[in-house]
């Protein structure tokens, strides 16, 4: 079955007589929406009205989907992830969540709801320091909800070291974050629930680590960080090229169907 983005994409940019639908298609889109009244092309204040429906699911949450993909988000990622700083970098993401999509597995497009840098461990009366990873996400696929927590480190940095005989210390520190997020949503997930005000919280599927640039990975760093992904499956690690060439493909077919 196509996600409800696509469907509704069928019905924007085709003449409504030439759409051919399915009728799994035409009951998930009933379901799915309160706009999709097939009967006459969808408008702007439909579209409007669905994204600020799927946008109310999580409350607080900042919403993305893939009707937020343009050129000009395309540009300010490359310029984040030039000027290198991982504050630039997060920035961007904030502004532009959909692009998070693109890093999580099996996400089915239908959306991203972001909760950037929530406090899931407040500091200790001892002076220890809490825990606040970089975001926690929510993705949608036909199987349900799914959140994970996604720790950002810079494009200039890679996971692996180049002889491929272990992690650099940006991989490194970012393995130990997620670790311990994972391990403290495992334990007090209520009390996190509680602190952080999200009532909908679930034990997270995983954390995403986002770091580094594929294009520059050597054949050994490569392949270190695949064997990491295969023997962590809690933690997936992704390199912002992949976000790159996920947003440009999606970019040229738009243009495709204009």
């Amino acid at each position: 079955m196509k996600d409800v983005n696509r469907v509704v994409c069928d019905v924007i940019s085709k003449p409504l007589g030439t759409i051919e639908w399915s009728n799994s298609d035409r009951q998930f889109a009933l379901e799915r929406s309160t706009f999709v009244q097939l009967f006459r092309p969808a408008t702007e204040i439909d579209l409007q009205a669905l994204r600020s429906e799927w946008a109310d699911e999580f409350p607080g949450s900042r919403f993305g989907c893939i009707w937020d993909v343009r050129p000009s988000v395309s540009k300010s990622l490359r310029v984040a992830l030039a000027d290198g700083a991982e504050e630039q970098i997060q920035r961007v993401l904030t502004e532009n969540p959909y692009l998070i999509q693109y890093a999580v597995d099996h996400s089915g497009h239908h959306g991203i709801w972001v909760f950037p840098k929530p406090m899931i461990k407040p500091p200790g009366a001892d002076k220890s320091r809490g825990l606040v990873p970089d975001y926690l996400i929510v993705t949608r696929s036909s199987l349900g909800y799914f959140w994970h927590v996604v720790e950002l480190k810079r494009f200039n940095v890679q996971f692996a070291r180049r002889d491929g005989r272990g992690l650099t210390q940006d991989g490194n520190k970012a393995v130990v974050q997620c670790n311990a997020y994972l391990t403290h949503l495992q334990d007090y997930i209520d009390a996190v629930r509680s602190n952080i005000r999200i009532d909908e919280l679930i034990q997270p599927k995983g954390a995403i680590v986002l770091i580094g640039n594929s294009a520059s990975e050597n054949e050994e760093q490569c392949k270190c960080r695949a064997n990491f992904v295969r023997a962590t499956p809690s933690i997936q690690v992704v390199t912002y090229q992949r976000i790159i060439q996920s947003l440009e493909s999606d970019l040229a077919s738009r243009s495709r169907r204009v």
